[in-house]
C-alpha cells in the first residue's frame, strides 16, 4: 500500500470481505495506524460482512451494527427459516409466524386458532393443523410444510449455509416477498431488505455450518467496537472527512446505482463522493460478477481486466487522491460536494446523559414505528415531519419522548442553547400538520367504490392498532385510504404496494394484517 493511487479488486463476491481484511492488514503492517483507514459502502447493511471479518481476524473497528440488525425483516425470516429447518421436531412458535407470510400466503388468520398451545411445536403437529382447515388455505398452508421439508432435506444432505439461505431466498420465495416490500419504498435512504439478504449471503462464507450460523453471527454483533479503529461507515455519513486509505465496499450492481434510485447522476455523485475521500490511496471492492458500472468509468482499461486483478488508475482530477493531504488520519475536506449538500438528513448527537439533541434533519421513530425528520424546534418541542407516499404530516413531539435513533431507543431532549427554528410546525390549537401540497389526500378518480363493510373493518382494525400504540387513527391510515383499500381490495403485497398510502414501513409493520382481515372479509 506504498503506492498511491485507485486500486481495482474484482473478486468472486463472496471473498469481497476477506479482500478487505487483507488490505486493512497490509496497511497495519506497514505502520499505518487503524484510524487512518476506513471503509465506506453505500448502505449500512452492506458492511455487515466486512464488520463480522473484522471482528473475526481481530482488527480493531468501529461498529456501525449491532444485535439489532438481526430483528430486521428479511434478516429475522431468514434465520427464523433456518432455525425451522434444522430442527422440525421443535419448531418455535415466534419462527413459524415469522415465516409463515412470507411469502405472502394468507393463511395466518386462518391458521392462527386451531394451532396447539405451548411455544414449540413439531411439523407433524401442524401437519394435524392442515387438516383442520379448509380447501384454499389446506392448498396453502400445506405449501409452508413443504416448503420446511424441502429445507431440512437439504440440511440433512449437508447444505452449507450459503446453499441454505439460497434455498430460503430463491426456492421459498423470500426474496421475491423481500422485493416486493422494497418496491414501495420511494428512496434508497438507509438497507433495502435486498441490502440485508445480500449480507447475509455473503456472511455464510464465513461461518459455512448452518446449525452454528445464527449464534455465530448474534456473538460478533455483540463485540463492541472500538473509537479509534477503523473507520466503518456509509458514505453519506462521512460528510467533509478523509482517511489516508479508503476501500469503498461492495461497488455492485445494485448498490452503486442503488436498487432503489431512479436518478443514475446523482448515484454517480455518491460514488465519486466515496472514491475522493482518501489522501493517499483508495481500494474498490466488487464482486467480479456484478461490478458496478461506475467501476468500469473509472478507467477504460479496468473493463477488460482479468478477474482478482490489481489496476490502477487515477489519472483524472475526479479520480485522484487529494495531493498534498495530510496522512495524520481523517480531516475536514475543503469543501462539499454536490451529493454531500444534497444530503437533507444529519447525523444525531447525544447530551452526556445520553438524551437525543435535538437538531434539524436528525430521523427519529415515534411511538408504533412511525418515522419521519426532525423539521423544526421548540422551546419545549420539536416539529417531526412524518413521510407517507402522497403527503406530509408534521407533529409536535415534546422533549422527554420516547423515540428510536438507529434502531436505538431514547429520549428527546433540548436542542443547543441559542438554536431554535420556528414556523414549521402544525396549527397550534389541533396539533395536526397539513399535506406538503393542498393538504388534500389525492387518490385516483377511477377506483372502485368501497365495499362499505369492508371500509368499516378496516376502520375498527386501524383503531385497534392506534390504541395499541398510543398514537392518533389518522397517523395509522387515513379514512381516504382505507376506502381504496376497500374498493381495490389488493390480495398480495405488490397489489397492496400500489395503494395510496402504503409505504415501505406501513407495508412491513400491517400488511400481513390488512391482507388476512381483506382475504378473510371476501370469504
Amino acid at each position: 500500500m506504498s503506492d498511491d493511487g485507485l486500486v481495482i479488486h474484482r473478486v468472486a463476491g463472496g471473498t469481497m470481505a476477506h479482500r478487505v481484511v487483507a488490505i486493512l492488514a497490509e496497511g497495519l503492517e506497514g505502520e499505518q495506524l487503524p484510524s487512518h483507514l476506513a471503509v465506506l459502502a453505500r448502505v449500512n447493511s452492506a458492511l455487515l460482512p466486512v464488520q463480522v471479518a473484522l471482528t473475526e481476524a481481530g482488527i480493531a473497528h468501529t461498529a456501525p451494527l449491532d444485535a439489532r440488525v438481526l430483528q430486521r425483516t428479511g434478516v429475522r425470516t431468514a434465520l427464523a427459516y433456518l432455525r425451522l429447518g434444522l430442527d422440525t421436531d421443535r419448531l418455535r412458535r415466534d419462527d413459524v409466524f415469522d415465516t409463515l407470510n412470507r411469502p405472502a400466503r394468507k393463511v395466518k388468520s386462518a391458521v392462527t386458532p386451531h394451532l396447539p398451545r405451548g411455544g414449540r411445536w413439531s411439523l407433524r403437529a401442524l401437519e394435524q393443523v392442515c387438516d383442520q382447515l379448509d380447501g384454499t388455505h389446506r392448498e396453502r398452508f400445506a405449501g409452508y410444510l413443504d416448503d420446511l421439508r424441502h429445507l431440512e432435506a437439504a440440511i440433512t444432505d449437508g447444505a452449507d449455509t450459503a446453499r441454505c439461505l439460497w434455498v430460503v431466498r430463491n426456492r421459498i420465495g423470500l426474496g421475491e416477498a423481500m422485493d416486493a416490500l422494497d418496491a414501495s419504498r420511494r428512496r434508497p435512504e438507509g438497507s433495502s431488505h435486498g441490502d440485508d439478504l445480500d449480507a447475509l449471503e455473503q456472511l455464510a462464507t464465513l461461518q459455512p455450518d448452518p446449525a452454528a450460523f445464527a449464534d455465530w453471527l448474534e456473538a460478533r454483533l455483540k463485540v463492541p467496537g472500538e473509537p479509534t479503529g477503523v473507520t466503518l461507515s456509509t458514505v453519506h455519513r462521512v460528510k467533509g472527512m478523509e482517511w489516508p486509505t479508503v476501500v469503498v465496499f461492495a461497488a455492485n450492481q445494485g448498490l452503486f446505482p442503488h436498487r432503489l434510485a431512479d436518478d443514475d447522476e446523482e448515484e454517480r455523485r455518491v460514488f465519486h463522493v466515496a472514491i475522493t475521500r482518501c489522501q493517499r490511496a483508495v481500494h474498490v471492492v466488487c464482486d467480479q460478477s456484478r461490478a458496478s458500472p461506475f467501476v468500469d468509468e473509472l478507467d477504460p482499461a479496468i473493463a477488460s481486466a482479468a478477474p482478482g486483478r490489481r489496476t490502477r488508475a487515477g489519472t483524472g482530477p475526479s479520480d485522484a487522491p487529494h495531493a498534498g493531504a495530510s496522512p495524520d488520519g481523517p480531516v475536514p475536506a475543503g469543501g462539499a460536494s454536490a451529493a454531500d449538500a444534497e444530503v437533507a438528513a444529519a447525523a444525531p448527537t447525544f447530551l452526556p446523559d445520553g438524551r437525543l439533541q435535538a437538531a434539524v434533519g436528525v430521523d427519529v421513530t415515534l411511538a408504533g414505528g412511525l418515522g419521519g425528520r426532525i423539521r423544526g424546534l421548540g422551546r419545549h418541542h420539536v416539529i417531526v415531519e412524518l413521510r407517507d407516499e402522497d403527503e406530509l404530516v408534521r407533529v409536535r413531539v415534546p422533549h422527554g419522548t420516547s423515540v428510536e435513533v438507529d434502531g436505538a431507543d431514547t429520549v428527546l431532549g433540548p436542542p443547543r442553547s441559542g438554536r431554535r427554528a420556528g414556523g414549521d410546525g402544525p396549527d397550534r390549537g389541533t396539533g395536526r400538520g397539513t399535506s406538503a401540497s393542498s393538504g388534500r389526500l389525492e387518490v385516483g378518480s377511477d377506483d372502485a367504490e368501497p365495499d362499505d363493510a369492508l371500509f368499516e373493518a378496516l376502520r375498527m382494525w386501524r383503531s385497534r392498532v392506534a390504541a395499541r400504540n398510543g398514537v392518533p387513527a389518522y397517523l395509522v391510515f387515513h379514512d381516504r385510504h382505507l376506502q381504496v383499500l376497500a374498493g381495490r381490495k389488493p390480495s398480495t403485497l405488490r397489489q397492496l404496494a400500489s395503494c395510496p398510502g402504503v409505504g415501505p414501513a406501513k407495508l412491513e409493520r400491517y400488511g400481513d394484517d390488512l391482507l388476512d382481515l381483506i382475504v378473510a372479509h371476501l370469504g
